[in-house]
């Protein structure tokens, strides 16, 4: 009769522990993926704004709108390299120059923007909200100064 209990205590146990178990997994996997796109976003942002010191001073009359243009060229070429995550949900991908302390900055940004639904299936949770919780846009920005 004691084997029968302790039978029933380990599926009592098996059955609470059980789907917080598989959610904790899902929510780690979840944010490793997000934050393994923002990443990608981030190294795209800071490609391109660094692209700028590959341009010579000399051989241009307008150096800010050339390192404008060059830089948002490094920056399509590489959002196009990005996680089908964050690729597919770009709405701001962009180079500007900002000045910042009488300095001229060249400021890359990308966003992205979860549209209908997340950046990853969800599950409602009994009325308490959408598990894992996840942002609805994630946005980078690089700058250097030129």
């Amino acid at each position: 009769m004691a084997n029968n209990y302790s039978k029933g205590v380990i599926t009592l146990e098996f059955l609470l522990i059980f789907p917080i178990l598989v959610g904790l997994i899902y929510g780690a996997a979840g944010y490793g993926v997000l934050f393994f796109a923002k990443a990608q976003m981030q190294v795209a942002a800071d490609r391109a704004s660094s692209a700028v010191f590959s341009l010579d001073r000399r051989n241009s009359a307008d150096f800010p709108s050339d390192a404008v243009m060059r830089s948002n060229e490094v920056l399509s070429a590489l959002v196009e390299r990005l996680p089908k995550t964050a690729a597919e949900r770009i709405v701001e991908s962009e180079c500007n120059v900002v000045p910042h302390n009488g300095l001229d900055l060249l400021e890359c940004r990308l966003r992205a923007v979860a549209t209908e639904s997340s950046f990853l299936p969800q599950v409602n949770v009994f009325g308490l909200g959408t598990f894992p919780p996840l942002p609805q846009s994630l946005t980078v920005r690089s700058s250097v100064a030129f």
